[in-house]
């Protein structure tokens, strides 16, 4: 039977779930499931796909987020590694009947110039658009509901590796799983010309701009509106969305927004980042990617401005700060402490 991994990488990965908070193994695997799906509804006629596949991964993605919800509530009871190994093997093995594999395989990367990237991307925002309606839409709306008389918007902020995606974890078990993905990471797997660049270098790469992620986030997030489906938008507020503009634009759509802010200290998010890295190389060295140091506290940075002038724009339905050992605040609660307080004294705090 096909395997993803060797021995030594079970072994590996084994040793690594001592010390590897987790929550953030399971959220490299449902990352894992999640690309693997894009990769099939990206590269393979609508008509040749087994919907028992994406079913199967949808189911995998389902049990990760689950325990990663309750992991989150601390509640959980965790998946162990070799279910998890079980579960990524099931996931290659669907992988494996539509291309090659393109995420577990242990490759030379690619070197990925500015001078690369400009090359690669003269791309006509067209082709993403014809790609959005003919791939990315009916994927994200597989299996899900729109037309609600009240859809709920949850808007996830904070700085990268503060824990948002598995914050958001716990909205898309509470809400049923039926909710619009439309955050930029959403979107890896998906290219126009996705083909052509496996031909040319050999193997997976994001090649994605922000500029074209921005551009599939924005055109899910109009489809949402104009389908009145429950949305969930992550951000690091690194993107070219403008928060404020995106919850006057839900309110006056008629959308309940809720937005909850994610808050850490700058040192356990870099360490976070590390942690993530470490295992996407172990677990899927074809996703593996890590965030400079200076994105990181650029991030820090621009998570504070910006969340002040939402706080104060006070737009929204609700407003939350979470930390990873539960709520910090509840606008529902008529605190009496100024949110922007506590964002920077959390921030700060070792």
């Amino acid at each position: 039977m096909a395997m993803p991994y060797g021995e030594h990488r079970i072994k590996e990965l084994q040793q690594s779930a001592d010390i590897t908070p987790r929550g953030i193994q399971l959220e490299v695997n449902a990352e894992i499931f999640h690309l693997i799906y894009n990769l099939i509804w990206n590269t393979q006629d609508i008509h040749s796909i087994n919907y028992n596949d994406l079913t199967v991964l949808h189911n995998l993605w389902k049990e990760t987020i689950q325990e990663s919800s309750r992991i989150e509530q601390r509640k959980g009871y965790y998946i162990p590694m070799e279910h998890q190994i079980e579960m990524l093997h099931n996931a290659y093995v669907i992988e494996r009947k539509y291309i090659s594999d393109q995420v577990f395989t242990m490759r030379v990367p690619c070197k990925i110039t500015p001078d690369l990237i400009e090359e690669e991307y003269k791309h006509s925002s067209l082709a993403f658009e014809s790609l959005f309606s003919k791939k990315i839409w009916p994927s994200a709306i597989w299996n899900k509901t729109g037309n609600h008389s009240m859809p709920m918007a949850f808007i996830v902020l904070g700085q990268p590796g503060s824990g948002k995606t598995r914050l958001s974890s716990r909205l898309f078990e509470d809400w049923n799983y039926n909710i619009i993905d439309a955050s930029a990471d959403a979107f890896i797997g998906f290219h126009p010309y996705y083909k052509e660049l496996i031909s040319k270098y050999s193997q997976y790469t994001l090649f994605q701009t922000s500029k074209q992620r921005d551009l599939l986030s924005q055109l899910t997030i109009d489809a949402s509106i104009k389908n009145r489906y429950h949305l969930l938008y992550e951000s690091a507020f690194l993107e070219n969305i403008s928060i404020p503009d995106l919850i006057a634009s839900l309110k006056s759509s008629g959308f309940c927004v809720w937005v909850i802010l994610r808050t850490c200290s700058k040192k356990e998010s870099w360490q976070s980042i590390h942690q993530l890295f470490l295992q996407q190389r172990l677990k899927a060295p074809g996703i593996s990617r890590m965030i400079t140091k200076a994105h990181h506290n650029n991030s820090c940075s621009a998570f504070l401005t910006f969340a002040d002038k939402i706080i104060k724009q006070n737009l929204m339905d609700r407003l939350i700060i979470q930390s990873s050992k539960g709520l910090v605040y509840d606008s529902d609660d008529l605190p009496t402490e100024r949110a922007i307080d506590i964002l920077i004294e959390r921030l700060s705090s070792n």
